[in-house]
């Protein structure tokens, strides 16, 4: 600890120094008071404050962001998760600075700047900055840096785009096995089997082309999800998303027969020369590599125009799933367990309220207010 230095003027000077809990660089200030008692408590209580999180000198929102993102996000998230996250965070230091003060963004110019951004993005795309710049605020809250998050009850709108072609996230039951049967009437591919595949399992597209034939086990309906594709880098496979446990789910017996036609076409095309030899992944392309994401969503567009369908990409399958195993009442834990979800993301970002479950509920509804004799 520093020794208080008595001035000329009978005044007690004093530079207590701690480790910036952002850069890691050692700060020092000098103060000046009338006792060297008070200049000792005022040492005594900055390096508490440091110990506890709290840093006496401001931190700007470029420094703290390098720091949030290193910490807490490249470790743990894919390389397409860091890019978007670079890209979100691109439009608040724009309109911030990189030199803004982590407390000075008070909920009025943070609005401020959802409101701007509404102007010429889409709904979805203001919700992404929005989620993206209120965890890193999460962070800084928890740290001590800030003492709020001014992010919390911010609100977000958008522009509407006109998409050249229409496209729905969810499918209904009627165009579900209106899809799921015009894509079994096509000609075999690999895209197909990767469909049929999404279509029982809502899979994450990294983990249906991290597929394995080892992981497939026929006999007891199961299929162990271990892993995914590294699609963005192309590097084989790699571990789950957010490093989540692996999961075992049991689907039902007519997907493996499926597969079987999968796996027997497979082998006639390889001993036609029509394919590259066998690979370990499930779906390969001539390349011997896993299909694309681009190559599956391509299939299902030219499927969805066939069956009479609005156009979806593969990841409508997983909220379908989501929302078909709430319309067959599954419990919310063994639903989100399926997918590889917490609850809590499972029911803020992947149950959609279809007409099915419209219906349902309101059935619900008058049977118990019949039941109650209300009705």
């Amino acid at each position: 600890m520093a020794k208080p230095k008595k001035l000329a003027n009978g005044r007690w000077q004093i530079r207590p120094r701690y480790k910036d809990i952002v850069t890691g660089e050692w700060i020092g200030g000098k103060k000046t008071f009338d006792t060297a008692v008070e200049a000792r408590a005022y040492e005594a209580q900055v390096i508490a404050d440091a110990n506890m999180g709290h840093s006496s000198k401001a931190v700007t929102l470029g420094k703290y962001y390098t720091h949030w993102l290193e910490l807490y996000k490249k470790p743990f998230v894919e390389k397409r998760t860091i890019s978007r996250i670079e890209v979100d965070m691109k439009h608040a230091l724009t309109f911030f600075t990189s030199g803004k003060q982590l407390d000075m963004i008070t909920k009025a110019n943070y609005q401020l700047w959802l409101n701007t951004e509404a102007r010429t993005h889409s709904h979805e795309t203001v919700r992404t900055m929005h989620t993206t710049f209120k965890s890193m605020m999460e962070n800084a809250v928890d740290e001590g840096i800030i003492l709020r998050n001014p992010c919390v009850g911010a609100r977000f709108t958008g522009v509407t785009r006109k998409l050249k072609h229409p496209k729905q996230t969810v499918l209904d039951i009627h165009d579900y096995k209106l899809l799921l049967n015009q894509i079994l009437q096509s000609p075999d591919c690999a895209s197909k089997y990767a469909c049929i595949v999404q279509a029982f399992t809502g899979m994450r597209i990294g983990e249906l082309l991290g597929l394995t034939w080892s992981k497939i086990n026929a006999s007891e309906h199961k299929i162990l999800i271990d892993g995914q594709y590294d699609y963005m880098e192309n590097t084989g496979r790699i571990h789950l998303k957010d490093h989540t446990r692996p999961r075992e789910i049991t689907v039902e017996a007519s997907l493996f027969d499926y597969l079987n036609d999968y796996r027997h076409w497979q082998q006639t095309s390889v001993y036609g020369s029509k394919v590259v030899p066998m690979s370990q992944y499930l779906f390969i392309g001539d390349d011997g590599l896993p299909i694309t994401p681009n190559a599956v969503n391509k299939f299902l567009d030219h499927q969805c125009q066939k069956a009479g369908v609005t156009r979806i990409t593969s990841h409508a399958w997983r909220r379908t799933q989501a929302t078909m195993m709430r319309l067959a009442k599954l419990d919310d834990k063994f639903i989100a367990g399926f997918l590889g979800h917490t609850v809590e993301t499972l029911e803020k970002y992947y149950v959609k309220e279809t007409d099915d479950l419209k219906r349902e509920n309101q059935t619900l509804r008058q049977a118990f207010l019949a039941d109650q004799g209300i009705i």
